[in-house]
């Protein structure tokens, strides 16, 4: 019997546990509740045996919130504080005024005390206020009956019932609130995530997906016009070997969303650059590559911004000048790294103000680091320039000539 009814207490207090409001605990509940059987235990020692049913009936009402809480969920944030008030008030009036003669230092209105505080932690300053001027109105009452001693002292003490309780629950408000701006910069980290994950599928796919339609573009023309049918099946080849690179990059992105080992897969850099260059001159592309300064004080964050900017840049060439002559140039300092890509416009392309995705992606990517850029036209050529610094750059890159 008391294995089973273990059991039962235990199930329907895991079952409870999340109706326990924010700020506090199961030991909160617990030690409210054994203070006050505790006290009912005492103030029913107290009295004479002919009280014993008086006192056993206050106990029995003391209890009641906590099995309502027990066994059918009230939850302590929403209608535990009234139920506590009658409950706890009920069960003081009851050894007050129910008994055959009073008790000389009663511990029966140490349960007011008990209820104010639990009230104030539960209500706030409103509710406690409230709670202390019913308790104070009872004490007042049972001591103009002679039924209580000492009322300045109970008096006082209720005082500080009523402070406790408002110090605990300006402690529950801030653990609220702190718990909501926790979960608001976890929403913030996840959009962010989700962002930059957007950003490098777009990027990938932007890619491989132009550099393809420039090769398909070349095997078409070279079938078409020329009816050369060597130089069409390689540029299919390589449009199929850009297929395959571009489908692992894109299971490499993806496995940003998980713990697996595709995490483990090392992001493009800077290094990279120049054979991203060279996979969009094999596509047709008209691109040069110019470089100066030394890569490794480049960190990866920044080569990965670098590349990506570069990848994007490339890739609407394709799409919207695939004929014009375009420009990489990669300056590397010692405290900053520029990037500039240019291509002439055709007179047949419009210029346009307004952002896609990729330019927003761009403009992310160097704001995130610190950096400036500029996209747009700069006189007859279409022009992307990225100015990022390098952090701590007089330790992570040293020129070559310089003894380490």
């Amino acid at each position: 019997m008391l294995r089973a009814a273990t059991g039962f207490v235990r199930e329907r207090v895991r079952r409870r546990g999340d109706l326990v409001p924010l700020g506090f605990t199961w030991a909160f509940v617990v030690a409210v509740d054994v203070t006050l059987i505790g006290g009912c235990i005492i103030a029913t020692l107290q009295r004479p045996a002919a009280d014993l049913p008086a006192g056993l009936i206050a106990t029995a009402v003391a209890v009641v919130p906590f099995l309502l809480f027990l066994i059918y969920g009230i939850t302590l944030k929403v209608h535990e504080a009234p139920v506590l008030w009658a409950a706890w008030s009920a069960a003081t009036a009851i050894f007050l005024f129910a008994t055959t003669a009073p008790v000389g230092t009663d511990f029966a209105p140490l349960l007011l005390v008990l209820m104010v505080g639990a009230v104030g932690a539960l209500t706030g300053i409103l509710g406690g206020f409230l709670a202390t001027v019913s308790a104070v109105a009872m004490l007042v009452v049972a001591s103009t009956m002679h039924r209580v001693e000492h009322l300045a002292l109970y008096l006082s003490i209720l005082g500080m019932g009523w402070l406790v309780g408002y110090l605990m629950h300006t402690q529950q408000q801030l653990l609220i609130k702190q718990s909501e701006a926790q979960a608001m910069l976890a929403e913030h980290a996840v959009a962010d995530e989700r962002r930059r994950i957007a950003r490098e599928v777009h990027d990938v796919v932007a890619h491989s997906l132009s550099v393809t339609l420039l090769h398909t573009t070349a095997a078409r023309r070279s079938l078409q016009q020329d009816r050369d049918v060597d130089d069409a099946v390689e540029a299919l080849e390589q449009a199929e070997q850009l297929g395959r690179q571009a489908m692992a990059d894109i299971r490499r992105t993806v496995g940003l969303l998980d713990d697996g080992p595709m995490r483990l897969t090392p992001e493009p850099g800077v290094g990279q650059i120049a054979v991203l260059v060279d996979d969009f001159v094999r596509a047709g592309l008209d691109v040069t590559l110019r470089a100066e300064g030394a890569v490794e004080g480049v960190s990866a964050a920044v080569g990965l911004a670098l590349y990506r900017i570069t990848q994007e840049s490339l890739a609407n060439i394709a799409k919207h000048a695939p004929e014009a002559q375009s420009t990489v140039a990669l300056t590397i300092t010692r405290s900053s790294v520029t990037l500039r890509i240019g291509n002439r416009l055709p007179v047949s392309v419009a210029v346009r103000t307004s952002e896609g995705r990729g330019m927003r992606g761009m403009r992310q990517r160097v704001e995130q680091l610190g950096g400036h850029i500029d996209i747009g036209p700069s006189g007859d050529e279409w022009s992307v320039r990225a100015d990022i610094p390098l952090s701590d750059a007089g330790n992570a890159w040293r020129p070559p000539w310089c003894p380490a």
